[in-house]
Parts: C-alpha cells; sequence; structure tokens
C-alpha cells in the first residue's frame, strides 16, 4: 500500500475512535509494521512493511495500535486490549500474519540442515539452530552471509567462536577470518546487491562498525566493515588522492 495513504487512512481511523491530540508517522522498522507511542501520543507505521502490505492488512495494523491507546500501556496484549482492538475492528492478533510479505535482512544465516533465518544487524553473538536442536549444539552452527557473501564477522562474535570452537575440538567456521583496516588502506567493497559492489576507495576512519572511505570522484561513504576487503595494489592507481 502507498505510504501516504496509509497515513491518510490511518488519521481517518484515528478520528473516528476519537483521538484527539495523537498523530501518526511513518517510520524506517523492519520488523514491526506498527508502534503505539504512548509517551509521545504518536502510532507509528513502518513504511518498508506497509509498502509491502496489502490494504487489509494495513488496516488491521492501524486499528491494532489505535487499541492500544484506547485502553492504555498497562494492557499490553491481554484481554482487555484484544476486545478492543476486536470491538473496533481489527484481528486482535498479537502479530502479523505469518504469511504477510517482510523485509529481508541483509544478514541470512544457514545451518547444515539447510535452515535458514535473516538479520538486518550483524550477529553479535553465535547462534546454532533451533529448529535442529532446542540445546546449543555447534554442530547446528549457523553461519552467516552478507548480501550473499561470505565475509569477517564482527569481532565480538569472532572471539565467543575461538573461545566455543577452542571449547569442542569443533572446527567448523561461521564465516571468513576477521579483518581489520587502518587508516590509508586501499580497499575494494564486495556486497552485490549495493551500488557500491566492486568500488575501490581510500580508508579516512576506522570505526567498530563502518569504515569512512573515500571513493574516486571524492564521494565519503560510510561502509559496513564487513563488506571490505583489501583492494589488489593496481587497483589504487585509479583512486584519488
Amino acid at each position: 500500500m502507498r505510504m501516504d495513504h496509509a497515513l491518510a487512512m490511518a488519521r481517518r481511523l484515528m478520528a473516528d475512535h476519537e483521538l484527539h491530540g495523537w498523530t501518526v508517522v511513518a517510520d524506517r522498522a523492519k520488523t514491526r509494521a506498527g508502534v503505539c507511542r504512548f509517551g509521545k501520543r504518536q502510532i507509528g507505521l513502518s513504511r518498508p512493511l506497509t509498502e509491502l502490505h496489502s490494504e487489509e492488512e494495513v488496516r488491521d495494523t492501524i486499528l491494532h495500535e489505535i487499541a492500544h491507546a484506547l485502553v492504555g500501556p498497562e494492557h499490553g496484549h491481554d484481554r482487555v486490549w484484544r476486545a478492543k482492538a476486536r470491538a473496533i475492528g481489527s484481528s486482535g492478533e498479537r502479530c502479523v500474519s505469518l504469511d504477510a510479505p517482510r523485509v529481508v535482512g541483509d544478514w541470512v544465516g544457514t545451518c547444515p540442515a539447510g535452515h535458514t533465518s535473516t538479520r538486518h544487524r550483524a550477529p553479535q553473538r553465535v547462534a546454532t539452530c533451533s529448529r535442529c536442536s532446542r540445546r546449543f549444539d555447534l554442530r547446528n552452527l549457523i553461519r552467516w552471509r552478507y548480501q550473499g557473501a561470505s565475509v569477517p564477522m564482527p569481532e565480538r562474535y569472532a572471539a565467543e567462536l575461538r573461545r566455543l570452537l577452542g571449547t569442542s575440538g569443533d572446527r567448523v567456521v561461521a564465516g571468513a577470518p576477521e579483518r581489520t583496516f587502518a587508516v590509508g588502506d586501499i580497499v575494494e567493497v564486495v556486497a552485490p546487491s549495493s551500488t557500491w559492489h566492486g568500488a575501490v576507495g581510500e580508508i579516512e576512519l576506522v570505526g567498530a562498525a563502518k569504515c569512512q572511505v573515500r571513493f574516486e570522484g571524492g564521494d565519503l561513504v560510510a561502509v559496513p566493515v564487513p563488506v571490505l576487503r583489501l583492494a589488489d595494489p593496481l587497483a589504487s592507481e585509479g583512486v584519488s588522492a
């Protein structure tokens, strides 16, 4: 559904249910469709998910949040909230349907059996597949890829994995060895789904999660560390000083 149409529908429904003094805004959330911010007297709708969902699904999300606003924060998803949600035309379900479209995360994890899961941020803790075993078991270690590429994992993750593998004797690895960069390094972006894939530049600032990279043409871009690799020395000839 178009975002402007969704916001207009939300305002109409809020007026219908006398939510005076409340506003509705679009936000960038990717893992939840809506939110009720009691302190701000505000309902938030996820732009990425709203644009994927049907009008019926968006309407249900809006009514879900309106019900929260009407009964107050102390009720959460209890029977009082559910009764109000159903009374005003919502399904009364806590979450959107499992069949509803979702925003796929950049990080895709796969266990040895082929079960997959996605995340929008780099995993910070080692995980094993809960579908294969309810217990943490390194035989079901989830291996992560970023935008389809095998990339270095964050240092916290890598350190935990080294500790676990050292204890278990298991030689399974979760990703490429972690890398560190320094100011002045010439690096290449390896992110097939990004417009910067294959671009070569010079690091001007190193951060824990991202590096500031100056590309040919002068663009300074914050690039996630996992998608950077040291470039072929010959590639540096085209990088602006």
